[in-house]
């Protein structure tokens, strides 16, 4: 199997996995870790970070260095998945997504997690699924506040079931046509993992709600690879309201002239290799 992003969900994902005897995970992300990520990254230090080298009050050739010292988050989860099980085969890619090793490795996985919160890592999870008839989860954290008041609005997690034979990301409108360009063109918001809008809040403290998504995405990986559930089960989406205190199940919608997961000539769909995949040369 294959976690796309090892930020605060992918961290907790890859110890679950580990500890519930996963053979062999394909681990992807192209980040360090930093002083930002602590409040979020299980097991991860102040000497993962570099803190005291990159310090606002240091020189700039010194945060530098501390930055191309820092652990790759890549490394990180590893180490995570040892400890938790040293059986475990852990295979990093320091990479996007969109690198064409990190692509030949997770077409030969049995499944994949995506807790990238990037359109354009969406987009392309999205054709992998269906292209080559991978089941996977899409996944995360969400927190909104007012702007005026500072004060919490809404607060969510979501575990998006995208199996080959259900609706898509596309179909539900959970790939952003202007988030997916303002990506495009800026390499930085594409890099950055953002779970507000909020400017002041860098390091926002949401491991108990990444928590809640990652435990509910390993549960249902384990039920569905196993045969414990039953199939209608894996029908939905699930969104926590932690603010609620309420559990909500969503029906996905399902086009059949959608160029992922529909059914003419023109789709993606089941074609493997014999498509191109998105944002991909």
């Amino acid at each position: 199997m294959s976690c796309v992003s090892l930020g605060g969900v992918g961290t907790l994902l890859a110890e679950y996995l580990g500890r519930l005897g996963v053979g062999e995970i394909v681990l992807v992300d192209p980040d360090y870790v930093d002083p930002t990520n602590l409040p979020r990254l299980v097991e991860a230090t102040s000497w993962d970070a570099m803190s005291w080298l990159v310090a606002p009050n240091r020189p700039s050739w010194i945060r530098a260095v501390g930055r191309r010292l820092a652990t790759p988050k890549v490394r990180l989860a590893t180490r995570i998945i040892r400890k938790a099980n040293s059986r475990v085969r852990a295979r990093p890619f320091q990479t996007d997504m969109e690198d064409a090793a990190a692509l030949e490795a997770i077409k030969g996985c049995d499944y994949v997690f995506l807790a990238a919160d990037s359109h354009r890592a969406r987009l392309l999870f999205n054709a992998l699924v269906h292209q080559f008839l991978i089941p996977g989860v899409q996944l995360g954290s969400r927190i909104r506040s007012d702007a005026a008041t500072g004060a919490l609005e809404h607060v969510h997690t979501v575990v998006r079931w995208v199996l080959p034979d259900c609706g898509c990301l596309v179909c539900n409108q959970a790939i952003n046509p202007a988030r997916l360009q303002e990506e495009s063109i800026s390499a930085t918001m594409r890099a950055r993992q953002k779970y507000t809008d909020d400017p002041d809040i860098v390091a926002p403290s949401v491991i108990t709600l990444n928590a809640m998504a990652a435990a509910q995405a390993a549960n249902d990986f384990l039920f569905y690879m196993t045969g414990l559930a039953r199939p209608d089960a894996f029908d939905g989406y699930v969104r926590s309201h932690p603010l609620r205190r309420r559990l909500e199940m969503l029906v996905p919608r399902k086009d059949t002239a959608c160029p992922d997961c529909g059914a003419s000539s023109e789709s993606r769909f089941a074609r493997g290799d014999c498509a191109a995949l998105p944002l991909v040369d």
